[in-house]
């Protein structure tokens, strides 16, 4: 992953990206930020309290210390898998449009089915599969019951301060980024626009504490729907 971090790194640097690096104090230790300092990363870090991992409160410290026109919140289990020149191209060419991705997972697909007959071209194999948020019932609550969902969509630094950036209700994973992107579209009045062509590969990893464990899943989609 430090590898794919550092390759990440040297584009954003090339095309005149700043790539912010927020971590938590305690989670210092376990970050290969010397590296990523080296390769022109920014470091910020951030003072972190008890409990489960705070994410929003860490975008919010990034947006504030953030110099750009655009801000990408950026996870360091994504691998873009496209050249990032083409990303600000498109910036710079759609003014009136919040342009994201789509994501594809790494590892076995959960939700397939074993082929007992030909198990060497099962789907129960380590290959990429489609996201969640691309399953039958994710899509109809996007298209038809007006959730928006993209990844790392590309947002105006100053509409998203004016909004005071992140919900920091959203505490651990799960639905502060579909809020923050349904209340930036509404209130900016551009145009989502989600694209193949800005495509991500989305590392497995195993469920964390204090982090994607269900009960902070379901509370965290729980509000969301109160809140909508």
């Amino acid at each position: 992953m430090l590898r794919l971090a550092l390759h990440f790194v040297g584009q954003a640097l090339a095309v005149d990206c700043e790539v912010l690096v927020v971590v938590e104090r305690q989670g210092v230790g376990d970050a290969p930020v010397d590296e990523l300092q080296r390769a022109g990363a920014r470091l910020l870090i951030v003072e972190g309290g008890a409990g489960p991992f705070h994410k929003t409160r860490l975008l919010n410290a990034g947006l504030a210390a953030a110099r750009g026109c655009h801000v990408v919140a950026f996870d360091s289990d994504l691998l873009p898998l496209f050249p990032l020149e083409t990303l600000c191209r498109l910036i710079s060419n759609s003014p009136s449009l919040v342009l994201g991705g789509y994501r594809i997972m790494s590892g076995p697909d959960p939700c397939a089915e074993e082929d007992e007959r030909h198990p060497e071209t099962s789907s129960k194999l380590a290959r990429p599969y489609s996201a969640p948020e691309d399953c039958a019932g994710a899509l109809y609550k996007q298209l038809l019951a007006g959730e928006r969902f993209m990844v790392c969509p590309v947002l105006r630094r100053d509409l998203l301060l004016h909004l005071a950036g992140w919900n920091e209700a959203y505490c651990g994973w799960g639905c502060e980024d579909q809020d923050v992107l349904e209340r930036y579209v509404a209130a900016s009045g551009l145009l989502p626009a989600r694209l193949p062509d800005l495509l991500y590969l989305h590392f497995d990893h195993p469920q964390q504490s204090g982090w994607n464990e269900m009960e902070l899943v379901q509370h965290n989609r729980a509000y969301y729907y109160r809140s909508r």
